[in-house]
Order: structure tokens, then sequence, then C-alpha cells
């Protein structure tokens, strides 16, 4: 019986830098893949209902930066916004108030939290009671605002809270607080009208108001009830528009308040940044 011949294997190919290289790429490539889809994933599990969700369909302006996953609010954008929705001449003079009202440092206490979404809502207005010579109190005075500032950490931003809490406190404020349901609303006491007099953390979203009823209803805000700001179709054709080229974009429900709403909230911006020129020019001339 004769032996079966040898069998011949075929020769190993050998696959080369190129072959390795390859590899490496789609292995790393599906790694960005998934990596990046998990990111977005956590974030939009994490962001909760947005602002229009929570806000009521009768809000008459509406204005907003463009969010973007980045998180981190485009400075340029802003400025931009400020200067050609609410005619702000110099939206740079607005930095030195708004830090004077919160108390606190903005690069230490604030860059911390703040994502890249800065809002403000504006309901309850009539357009005769903002016809005076100072349209920007007569809002203060006569409609709810609101100023929205999303967060992307928490915690740092409940921390910011607390920190203004105490520098109007040692001020000589009185503020007090309000338990509703997980969130907690301070509130101002024996103030004039103020676009701070209240203020909360609700849903990933600090909160500035010169009316605590308005700041409550927002943490009472059932997402996805009918009724919100976000459910209107003229309201779902604007926020087609934000898109991350435009930056920022101003809603308001095509009525005459809506119109006065802008002016107004326009006016309340202008007298913060003239108050904070006029001081700094006395402060130059006294020295």
């Amino acid at each position: 019986m004769s032996a079966s011949p040898p069998v011949t294997r075929p020769a190993a190919r050998e696959h080369g830098l190129g072959y390795a290289l390859l590899g490496g790429l789609a292995v790393t490539l599906i790694a960005i893949l998934i990596g990046g889809g998990l990111f977005t994933w956590l974030l939009l599990a994490t962001r909760g209902p947005s602002a229009p969700q929570l806000l009521p369909a009768d809000t008459q302006l509406y204005a907003t930066t463009t969010p973007n996953l980045g998180g981190v609010i485009e400075l340029e954008q802003l400025r931009r916004a400020l200067s050609e929705g609410l005619g702000v001449p110099d939206p740079a003079a607005l930095a030195a108030p708004v830090e004077r009202l919160l108390g606190v440092s903005y690069r230490e206490h604030v860059v911390t939290w703040l994502g890249s979404e800065v809002a403000v809502a504006v309901r309850g207005v009539d357009p005769a009671a903002l016809a005076g010579p100072d349209p920007g109190a007569a809002l203060l005075r006569n409609g709810e605002v609101l100023f929205l500032f999303g967060s992307k950490n928490d915690p740092q931003a409940q921390a910011f809270l607390v920190q203004h809490r105490a520098a109007r406190e040692a001020a000589g404020e009185r503020i007090r607080t309000q338990e509703q349901g997980a969130v907690t609303i301070y509130t101002a006491e024996g103030s004039p009208p103020s676009p701070i007099a209240a203020f909360a953390l609700i849903d990933h979203y600090v909160i500035f108001s010169n009316s605590a009823a308005a700041v409550a209803a927002f943490a009472a805000a059932e997402p996805g009830a009918s009724g919100d700001l976000a459910s209107l179709p003229a309201f779902v054709a604007f926020e087609q528009q934000l898109t991350p080229a435009r930056g920022g974009a101003i809603y308001t429900d095509g009525s005459p308040a809506g119109e006065a709403a802008r002016a107004a909230l326009g006016a309340l911006l202008r007298g913060l940044a003239e108050e904070a020129q006029a001081q700094a020019s006395a402060r130059s001339r006294s020295w």
C-alpha cells in the first residue's frame, strides 16, 4: 500500500504594513463612531426637556441662542444677537452690570456650569403699560420675564446660586426659599422690581426672573403637555431657523404685545449698559 502524497498547504500571504494600517484605521473609525454616538445619546438623555416645552403657549417673546454639542456659549454670536435682535449697541458693556447683579465672579463661578444655551422669555405684556418713558422698568413691573441659562453641570450651578444668594444677603437683601418638589425657588423680599427678584435651578436651567410666580409655573410645567410654546406651529417653524450658522433668533407671537415686549427688553438691557457706563465715567472723574 503506497503512502499518500504529502498535502501541500498554500503559502501564507504576507499582508504587510498596509493591511495592518487599514485594519487599525477601521477599528479606530468604529470606535469613534460608537464613542460619538454614545456621547450624543448621553447628552440628549440627560438634557431633559427644552425650555419651550416648559413655557406656556401665550409666551409673547422668546429669544435664544442656538445650543451646540460643544456646550460652550459662542460670545460673538451672543453679541450679534443682542445688537441686531434687541438693539443693544455695545453688548460688551453688559458684562460689568451683569456681574454686579450676580454678585460673584463670572470667570470663577459661572463658566464652570454655563452651557451653550441662553434664552429670554416674556409674557403677560400689555402694550399700553409699556408706552411710557422707561419701557424697560415698565416691563419689570407689568410683565413676566424669564432669563434662562443652560447648565452643563448642575452641582456647580446650584453652588453658584448659593453663592449668589449669600452675596445678596451680605449686601442687606432678604432672600426667602420655597420648596416646590425637588426645586428650591429663591425670592427677594421687599425689593423693587428687578430681573433677578427670583431665581432657581430647574431641569438643567438656571433661571432668573422678576416674578416668583413665573419661576414656580416653569417648575410645575409638564413637558409634552398640551398648551406649551413648543407645540405651536409658528414656534415649530421658528425653531427650524436655529441652525449653528445663525447662532440665535427671536420669536414673537406676531401681536403688538410681542413687538412691545421686544422693544422693552432691548430698553431694559440698554439701560443696564448705560448705567454701568455712567458709573464708570463718574469713577474716572473722581480720580
